[in-house]
């Protein structure tokens, strides 16, 4: 079996207790390398993970969809000679594994020839608004999530939420101005930034970065 457990956004308290069991139970884990150095992953999980057999799969975070296809395919075959070895692996996603995760391409391509089980975690835009305390939706309103933007789109219409916007800060500060809008940097991790989208630092920026929109201010 192959597992792919949610871990939550960052906070380790956050990961749930079904994904801290199969972690302890898995007879090997499976973590996706971005190549980008420590994994965040490791951080939030690591105390689950100790004393196991830990395989890391190249997972490029930047390049074309073609790229990524070849890099899935090749992660897939890798998975599938390993379970031959651990009948039960952990695959550890960041926030939820149904929520823009590249665990979600390679589940599809492991499903026609192997168990896949997958275990939900907290999403970041659920964490960032109780960090905020902001509602992200309520009685029949909308909410339109999405895992970037351009530079020449304009912003969705009513609550939003933009994922993985860290490049794209300074643009978003200046599109929603008139609107009520809030940035959640590294949340749970040590440098964790929350406030207003306005006072949000736009030097160095980090892939783990998530802005909510809603109205117009008042």
């Amino acid at each position: 079996m192959l597992i792919f457990a949610g871990v939550g956004p960052g906070d380790p308290e956050l990961l749930t207790l079904k994904a801290a069991r199969a972690l302890e139970r898995a007879d090997a884990i499976a973590l996706a390398d971005s190549g980008r150095g420590e994994s965040v992953v490791q951080k939030i999980a690591g105390a689950y993970m100790a004393q196991k057999p830990v395989y890391h799969l190249h997972m490029p975070m930047t390049g074309n969809r073609a790229d990524w296809r070849a890099a899935h395919e090749q992660a897939a075959r890798e998975l599938l000679e390993l379970l031959k070895v651990h009948p039960t692996m952990v695959y550890p996603v960041l926030g939820d594994p149904g929520v823009y995760a590249s665990s979600s391409y390679l589940a599809g391509l492991l499903r026609p020839h192997h168990p896949v089980k997958v275990i939900p975690g907290i999403p970041t835009m659920c964490a960032a608004a109780a960090e905020m305390g902001v509602a992200l939706c309520e009685q029949r309103e909308t909410l339109t999530v999405v895992d970037q933007i351009q530079e020449d789109e304009p912003l969705p219409a009513g609550n939003a939420v933009i994922m993985k916007c860290g490049k794209s800060l300074a643009a978003l500060q200046q599109k929603a101005a008139h609107r009520q809008a809030y940035a959640i940097r590294n949340l749970g991790l040590e440098d964790q930034w929350v406030g207003p989208l306005e006072d949000a630092p736009t030097g160095n920026p980090s892939y783990f970065t998530t802005v909510i929109l809603k109205g117009e201010k008042k």
